[in-house]
């Protein structure tokens, strides 16, 4: 019992070891703090399976993909509203909207994910400019070749014009016949295609409140929430976005979070923006294309330029406005971009300010615990700081390391362990390795640290 495994979805008799080995791997790696779906099966159930049951498991799963089946019963989500703070309790908008999956079901994804993720890596097919869900990526990479292009900027007086894309419910919103379209374009194998057809159609919620259950309603677009498989498929349907050109602007991207940035040593800003502008109506032109909601009135442009005097002024004056889809984008001082606050000068003043009131704040919620008093063994102690206080003071370090003193002090002043030699440490380890990074953006950035005196400065 158990049969072969695929080997990229080309049903292939292979050793049966190989398969239930697979399987049981991810089944050990289950968090059994997860709550179940409508099927009630847990997952500290599923790691109680005795080797019989794994065995049916693993004959169950080559069926599906065998015969490109996804049973509708893993297709049926519970839909449960967590309050967000601060938000008034009669309306739905306060709302975050959590679905709980069957966990049988979120194990056959990981299968699909597995082959889908092995054909798309293996071959090199998700763009550099995708940071979002793929090994040896993470946000304050991207943030990073960001700020290195602003900063290689300063040292040369350009200027440097930044938009941050509000992308609207982008999973909710995907159009299923344009992602099945792009998966074929895409070469994934035929067999997979079809499964991953069956898994997204007929798809059903319902809204539990307490103890009640709305009606069963359809899902007619979007990839599933709380799916290991969604963020991989949201990648294959935005992998043909329009892409860096010959004018010289850049594209970042993670996961939904879409940015364009653009300099220019040209003191006319007027200028600056043209070819910034026609990259945005091109990329605005494949939005509404491929039915991707875009929200101008939440996007932000930033003016980044150099100077050691904060300017009362957000953008230079009689500089006009970018436009996406006939709405102005609107000028900022500064935005929170992947976890980090950046400004139009990167003094990294907003941004340690606003780690220093989170650090406060869960130092006051942790006081009981981390004080004198408690009676919690220091090593206790010392890992609760590490993981509650110091990694909200130490995120993505390496991009305002190099802020000044003063702004770094701020954050030395919570009488906290030290966190300088941390960073300098974190830092040095993060740029050691950005040399050979499988990505070509992240690994050819070639910034030179300009003269000491200058106010920017790597930490190289």
């Amino acid at each position: 019992m158990g049969g072969g495994v695929l080997e990229r979805l080309k049903y292939d008799h292979v050793v049966y070891g190989r398969s239930y080995i697979e399987v049981q791997t991810l089944v050990k790696s289950l968090n059994t703090r997860k709550a179940p779906g409508l099927g009630g099966i847990s997952n500290k159930a599923i790691k109680c399976f005795s080797i019989p049951l794994l065995n049916l498991l693993v004959a169950i799963f080559n069926a599906c993909i065998k015969n490109c089946y996804f049973p509708p019963a893993w297709k049926e989500a519970e839909v449960i509203g967590i309050h967000k703070p601060g938000k008034p309790r009669d309306l739905p908008a306060s709302y975050r909207p959590i679905s709980l999956l069957s966990g049988l079901g979120k194990l056959f994804e990981k299968i699909l994910k597995t082959r889908l993720s092995d054909h798309f890596l293996g071959k090199g097919l998700i763009i550099d400019e995708q940071f979002g869900f793929q090994s040896a990526h993470s946000c304050p990479q991207q943030v990073l070749r960001l700020v290195e292009y602003i900063s290689k900027g300063f040292a040369t007086e350009r200027s440097t014009v930044t938009v941050f894309f509000d992308v609207a419910k982008a999973f909710d919103r995907v159009w299923l016949a344009g992602l099945i379209y792009k998966l074929y374009s895409l070469q994934v194998p035929d067999r997979l295609i079809i499964t991953i057809q069956k898994y997204l159609a007929n798809r059903h919620f319902t809204f539990r409140h307490e103890r009640t259950h709305s009606t069963r309603r359809l899902i007619r677009a979007g990839v599933p929430q709380g799916s290991t498989l969604s963020p991989l498929l949201y990648s294959a349907y935005t992998n043909d976005v329009p892409r860096s050109s010959s004018s010289g602007d850049q594209l970042a991207l993670f996961a939904d979070d879409t940015t364009l940035f653009y300099g220019s040593r040209n003191r006319s800003t007027r200028f600056t923006l043209l070819p910034l502008q026609r990259a945005i109506d091109e990329l605005g032109q494949w939005f509404r294309k491929w039915r991707i909601e875009v929200n101008p009135v939440k996007s932000a442009a930033i003016q980044f330029k150099y100077g050691k005097i904060r300017s009362r002024l957000i953008v230079d004056k009689n500089t006009p406005n970018l436009k996406m889809l006939d709405a102005n984008i609107p000028w900022q001082r500064n935005y929170k971009y992947l976890g980090v606050t950046l400004d139009k000068n990167l003094h990294f003043r907003d941004h340690m300010e606003r780690v220093r009131n989170t650090a406060l704040f869960y130092k006051a919620r942790l006081g009981a615990v981390l004080g004198r008093k408690s009676k919690l063994p220091r090593r206790n102690k010392r890992t609760i700081y590490k993981m509650c206080i110091r990694t909200v003071i130490t995120y993505a370090s390496p991009v305002f390391a190099h802020a000044a003193p003063k702004a770094l002090h701020r954050l030395q002043g919570l009488r906290t362990p030290t966190i300088s030699k941390y960073m300098k440490d974190a830092s040095k380890r993060f740029f050691d390795i950005a040399g050979s990074h499988p990505n070509a953006l992240r690994a050819a950035v070639d910034y030179q640290p300009p003269h000491p005196t200058h106010l920017i400065r790597r930490p190289r």
